[in-house]
């Protein structure tokens, strides 16, 4: 749906002042494909404990291990054929369903029962309902390293964005919407990619980096499933120093399917005060240093492409950029890569584009809001 030329500049407008309220109950996920390992990471961030249990086969229904809170409403799950899933919450938005298709009490639960790939987890949502998209969205993974996010967007629906790397993230807004990228989203892409390990304890860092705490919400527990191996990498209340590990297969054997605190199972965990002492976390520190040569070529004017008359003015100062939409205060632009920047204190980004390799300069910018919003440079 095309916005009119007033709502547009209204936008632009709203993006350098308007700071999000930060999400407290912020999850972050990724899953990692490398070298024939298939690694499933979650931060699980609420404001109570975490509880494991275990759920053996019968008939219908796959063996998995669940992970959640104490009304034993699974938050993440890895079945025995190595399929898994998380969520993570989101702002919610109006859901229709499909009167041709079944809506089943809880499609995920349905799908970690009977689903072995992500190839048939999707096969469901195009067969079935699923309520839960309305204020959430899904990353599965299987043993196979396919991984795909799940969401639903307001005015295309169902949305499936696929693994295109060796690694896929999703934290709290719809891919699909928008190219905006929270700073957790973006510290772990950053961390990500600058290694290329596989060890746990390196994607365990990740999940440090990115971690909750405070009083409004906190990192309850992480995880990292190997997918492959079944095998289950626990951290409680973000001490990353204590790892518990797991055998799917010898839990199940043992019948530890009687849900459990967290807390028990380890022998250091930090305690519930511990973590919600101080402030808020709501800051990541996602800045790069660029160079002032990289700067001036993002340098200019930038107009709307559906409204010449907007000026959007890029200028530099020391080693940020500053932006001045007129009528508005000067906002500053942190660099999170060469060509990433965020509005600070965290009112949106902006991403600057390139069309001609000859030319040094960068040839528009696109606003990263609740949508995507392009501008073109101004030839002055």
């Amino acid at each position: 749906m095309f916005r009119p030329k007033r709502s547009l500049y209204a936008l632009f407008a709203l993006a350098t002042i308007l700071l999000p309220a930060p999400q407290a109950h912020a999850c972050a996920i990724f899953c990692v494909v490398r070298d024939g390992q298939v690694l499933f990471c979650n931060n699980e961030d609420f404001t109570r404990p975490g509880y494991i249990w275990f759920v053996p086969a019968a008939k219908g229904r796959l063996a998995r291990v669940n992970f959640g809170f104490d009304d034993r409403f699974a938050q993440g799950s890895m079945n025995e054929k190595g399929l898994a899933f998380d969520s993570t919450a989101l702002p919610p938005v109006p859901w229709k369903s499909d009167p041709s298709k079944e809506t089943p009490r809880n499609l995920i639960e349905k799908i970690m029962n009977e689903c072995t790939t992500v190839a048939e987890t999707l096969a469901y949502f195009e067969k079935y309902n699923c309520k839960h998209l309305s204020d959430g969205q899904f990353l599965f993974a299987d043993a196979a390293g396919d991984a795909a996010v799940v969401a639903w967007l307001p005015e295309t629906g169902l949305s499936i964005t696929r693994r295109t790397s060796d690694r896929l993230i999703v934290t709290n807004t719809r891919l699909g919407m928008s190219g905006y990228r929270c700073q957790r989203f973006v510290r772990a892409e950053q961390i990500l990619a600058a290694s290329s390990s596989t060890d746990v304890n390196s994607l365990a860092a990740v999940l440090n980096a990115v971690h909750q705490r405070g009083p409004g919400g906190f990192t309850s527990y992480s995880n990292v499933f190997d997918l492959k191996n079944r095998k289950i990498y626990l951290y409680n209340l973000a001490n990353y120093e204590e790892a518990i590990v797991l055998d799917m297969d010898q839990e199940l054997a043992r019948r530890a399917t009687r849900p459990r605190p967290l807390a028990d199972l380890f022998q250091n965990s930090p305690t519930l005060d511990d973590i919600r002492a101080g402030e808020q976390r709501t800051t990541w520190d996602t800045r790069v240093e660029l160079s002032p040569e990289q700067l001036d070529k993002l340098v200019g004017t930038y107009s709307p492409e559906q409204d010449a008359k907007i000026k959007i003015r890029i200028s530099r100062n020391d080693g940020v950029l500053l932006v001045e939409n007129p009528g508005q205060p000067v906002a500053t632009l942190f660099p999170e890569s060469s060509t990433t920047f965020r509005i600070a204190p965290d009112r949106g980004q902006v991403t600057f584009t390139f069309d001609d390799t000859s030319d040094p300069q960068s040839s528009g910018l696109i606003l990263h809001k609740a949508r995507d919003l392009k501008a073109v440079r101004v030839r002055e």
